[in-house]
């Protein structure tokens, strides 16, 4: 039988190893210290999708007043040189396939990225004096429809964001 205290040192365990792989879940922005380290939030009450989440300086040509590109895919949703804080409807709703979301921004801050209704979403880093990307996919078994993107920024922050769909092979979703 475990003792009052045992159990709360199990229970702290358990919650130390969930952060450790939370963290070690995460990606960083460029070659960065590690403070940068973002990982997908997902809501407790449903199966979290897969994801894939990337980050990185944008190249030179890339900035916030165009929106990302989505190459292979169906835009869905995109908005560019935006400020503050931006609710977006995705076209056709959530549906199943690779749900992709492209962000640029720049300025010292954060930005926070949520999708619903999957209650999936990512926090990124944004710098002064450069444009810096991320981007994540998500990979849905099953449609939610209708669905909206949004995005909270820290002033000072400009951004801009592309959403798109495609299926699971990789080809256009319609």
């Amino acid at each position: 039988m475990m003792t009052p205290m045992g159990k709360q040192r199990a229970l702290t365990a358990a919650v130390s190893a969930g952060t450790a792989v939370l963290l070690a879940a995460g990606c960083s922005s460029g070659g960065g210290s590690g403070s940068d380290r973002t990982a997908p939030a997902h809501a407790a009450s449903s199966p979290a999708p897969a994801t894939r989440a990337t980050a990185s300086a944008a190249t030179v040509s890339d900035s916030v007043t165009k929106a990302p590109p989505f190459p292979g895919g169906k835009v869905v949703a995109r908005a560019a040189d935006v400020t503050g804080n931006r609710e977006l409807d995705i076209k056709g709703g959530v549906g199943s396939g690779i749900l992709s979301v492209q962000v640029h921004c720049e300025g010292k801050g954060r930005l926070t990225v949520a999708v619903e209704p999957l209650g999936v979403g990512f926090p990124f880093a944004c710098e002064a004096g450069r444009v810096s990307a991320i981007g994540n996919e998500f990979d849905l078994k099953r449609p939610h429809t209708p669905g909206t993107v949004r995005v909270t920024a820290s002033a000072g922050v400009r951004w801009a964001i592309t959403v798109g769909r495609r299926d699971g092979a990789g080809r256009s979703a319609s």
